[in-house]
């Protein structure tokens, strides 16, 4: 039996193994300290990583909201998106009444005569009158027409921020989830690695 222990020795470098214990002993007082405040350092690494953990749960809050009744970031984004469609509906509105009250004012026209002249003996004489219509108001009805168009592309521009805003908020929101699922395991850890510490 003691030839079969000693045969599986048999491929081991003693040199090496020598280089080992000479390595322990001679820092054997440094070992010694590690061993010593092993259980304190496991404490405080635990410790740490536990308040980690917290923090972790605690900021996931601001982002996922909880049962408390603090909002999500997507519920914010998301009333804060529908602020937006509100206005993009309203801007759309005095778009319409903009571009209404354009087209009517270039209707409004209103009776024009204009004399009509010839040349005589040198002189411009007045041969008739030419009766038709002006525009009254048409600089005022272009000026409607294009800040009718300008409102209309700041409404588009309000749309495309509201989807963006909730896109936003949902991976905002998707986010604040992992970082609670983090933090739930950095206070597990944190708690195994302290409770090696009461280890005797």
């Amino acid at each position: 039996m003691f030839d079969k222990i000693m045969g599986r020795f048999e491929d081991f470098d003693m040199e090496k193994v020598m280089e080992v214990v000479n390595l322990v002993w001679n820092n054997r007082e440094k070992f010694l300290d590690l061993i010593e405040n092993l259980p304190k350092l496991l404490s405080e690494t635990g410790e740490s990583i536990e308040s980690a953990g917290a923090s972790a749960m605690k900021a996931s809050v601001f982002l996922s909201g909880d049962e408390k009744g603090s909002p999500s970031a997507g519920e914010l984004s998301e009333i804060a998106a529908g602020a937006l469609d509100r206005c993009y509906k309203e801007l759309n509105a005095a778009v319409k009444i903009m571009q209404n009250l354009g087209q009517e004012l270039d209707d409004v026209r209103i009776p024009s005569i204009k004399p009509k002249y010839i040349e005589a003996l040198g002189h411009r004489v007045v041969s008739g009158l030419d009766f038709g219509e002006e525009g009254l108001f048409d600089k005022a009805a272009g000026r409607l027409q294009d800040g009718s168009e300008r409102l209309g592309a700041v409404s588009k521009d309000l749309r495309l921020v509201a989807k963006n805003l909730r896109d936003m908020g949902s991976v905002l929101t998707d986010t604040g989830k992992d970082l609670n699922d983090v933090g739930l395991q950095l206070k597990q850890s944190g708690g195994t690695l302290r409770s090696l510490s009461h280890l005797k």
